[in-house]
C-alpha cells in the first residue's frame, strides 16, 4: 500500500509540474506565502502585465515535455472573439481561456478524450501581473491515466521582475512562485513550484518544479516573434 501511495503522490506532483504553463501553456520556488521579497527599481516595480494578446498560428517549441506529453512543437489551432484559444501537439490539444488568465484548462489526447482536467483552470497567472501581487485559487484536478482526482489550494505571488535567459533569448520575465496543499482521500502533501511570464513572449518561459526536474522545461523559440510591450 504504501509503494502504491508513493506512486500516485509522484504522478500528482508531475501533473502540477507543468500546469503551470498558461498563456502559451504550461507552468512551474519557495513558498508562496512565505516568500520576501528583493530590492527592486521603481521602473520594475511599476511594470504592470495585462493579459496578452494570443495570435492564430503562433507557434511555440519548448525544451522538455509540456503537459505530460513528450511533445514540443504547439501551434494556436483556434481562437474566437473572446480570447479562447486551443494549441495543438500532434493528437494532443491544449484548451485555455481569457476569463481564467490562459491558464491551463484540459488536454485532450487522440479521439479528443480528456487526458488531464482542471476545474477551475490550474492558477498559476493571474491577470494584471506586478511585484508582489498574491492570489490563492481551490481546484480540482484529474489524471486520466490514473484514474486520479485530487483537491488543490494553491497560493502564488509574483517575486520579481528579473532578466531570464532561455534557449529562445533573455527576457524581463516575472518570477511566480507557487506553494501548492494537495489532497486526494485522506492523504494530503505539498509541492513548490517557480514560473517565468514573460510580458514579451506573451506566456511562461522557463517553469521547474521542486519535486521532480524532470518535467522542468525551457522555451526553445517562438515565432512568430511578437512586438515587446
Amino acid at each position: 500500500m504504501r509503494f502504491k501511495f508513493e506512486f500516485r503522490a509522484r504522478v500528482r506532483w508531475r501533473a502540477v509540474a507543468w500546469a503551470a504553463s498558461a498563456g502559451g501553456i504550461i507552468l512551474a520556488g519557495s513558498s508562496a506565502a512565505e516568500v520576501a521579497l528583493p530590492d527592486v527599481s521603481l521602473a520594475d516595480a511599476s511594470v504592470v502585465a495585462e493579459a496578452p494578446t494570443p495570435q492564430l498560428g503562433e507557434v511555440r517549441e519548448f525544451i522538455g515535455r509540456i503537459a505530460m506529453v513528450d511533445c514540443q512543437r504547439w501551434e494556436v489551432i483556434e481562437l474566437d472573439h473572446k480570447g479562447d484559444l486551443v494549441s495543438q501537439c500532434a493528437n494532443y490539444k491544449v484548451y485555455m481561456t481569457k476569463a481564467e488568465s490562459y491558464n491551463l484548462h484540459e488536454v485532450t489526447g487522440a479521439k479528443g478524450a480528456p487526458a488531464v482536467v482542471f476545474e477551475p483552470a490550474y492558477p498559476v497567472v493571474q491577470f494584471p501581473l506586478s511585484i508582489g501581487k498574491r492570489w490563492r485559487k481551490q481546484y480540482t484536478g484529474y489524471f486520466a491515466i490514473e484514474g486520479l482526482r485530487w483537491d488543490g489550494d494553491v497560493k502564488c505571488e509574483v517575486a520579481d521582475l528579473e532578466d531570464t535567459t532561455v534557449a529562445a533569448g533573455t527576457y524581463k520575465a516575472f518570477r511566480i512562485e507557487c506553494h501548492d496543499n494537495w489532497k486526494v482521500g485522506p492523504a494530503a502533501s505539498s509541492v513548490d513550484s517557480t514560473a517565468w511570464y514573460a510580458p514579451a513572449v506573451g506566456g511562461v518561459i522557463k517553469a521547474i518544479n521542486y519535486e521532480d526536474s524532470h518535467w522542468n522545461f525551457e522555451l526553445k523559440s517562438v515565432s512568430p516573434k511578437r512586438d515587446k510591450p
